[in-house]
């Protein structure tokens, strides 16, 4: 049976800088998220009211969502702008007017069977140029676990030869 090439289900290791110092963004709990989503902007005529004659692509969004369970504080340092080391322990401050694309990064997503990370290049999604911010609630009850949900703004690629690129299946060797 056909099936896509990071497999029909499953968990997956996120990397996070993979061509600079990579960091495992591992490990999980709940669901890791990339969404696409084209912007349209519909052309109506008045003859036909609101249904639309045709329509525009006006771009297209992509978000990936990481829940981060059990996270270190090295990691969410490493990996959230606005994090610094204090006296006891990491101090999370305020951002405002700091541009993202600067330092963007690569994101690979590697499926995993039995725990493990496939090895297997061509199963892995690479994210061209990825950003990081944090979007978190942490809970203190009973029942629930914490988690650190962070989302990633996946920029447009504007190197020389990769201009308009989002992301691709499949990683060369």
């Amino acid at each position: 049976m056909p099936q896509l090439p990071f497999k029909d289900k499953g968990p997956c290791e996120v990397v996070w800088d993979y061509a600079g110092t990579p960091l495992n963004l591992s490990p999980f709990l709940g669901t890791v998220s990339l969404r696409t989503t084209d912007g349209i902007s519909t052309v109506e005529e008045e003859g036909y009211g609101t249904t639309p004659v045709d329509a525009v692509f006006t771009g297209t969004n992509v978000e990936l969502e990481i829940p981060m369970a059990r996270s270190t504080l090295a990691q969410l340092k490493t990996l959230l702008a606005g994090v610094e080391s204090g006296e006891h322990g990491n101090i999370f401050k305020a951002k405002a007017g700091c541009d993202m694309y600067t330092n963007a990064k690569q994101v690979v997503i590697k499926p995993m069977c039995d725990n493990i990370p496939s090895t297997t290049e061509s199963e892995w999604i690479l994210l061209y140029k990825c950003y990081p911010y944090r979007d978190f609630d942490l809970q203190f009850d009973r029942d629930s676990q914490r988690i650190h949900m962070v989302k990633f703004l996946v920029f447009v690629n504007l190197d020389s030869g990769y201009e308009g690129r989002l992301y691709q299946y499949g990683v060369a060797p």
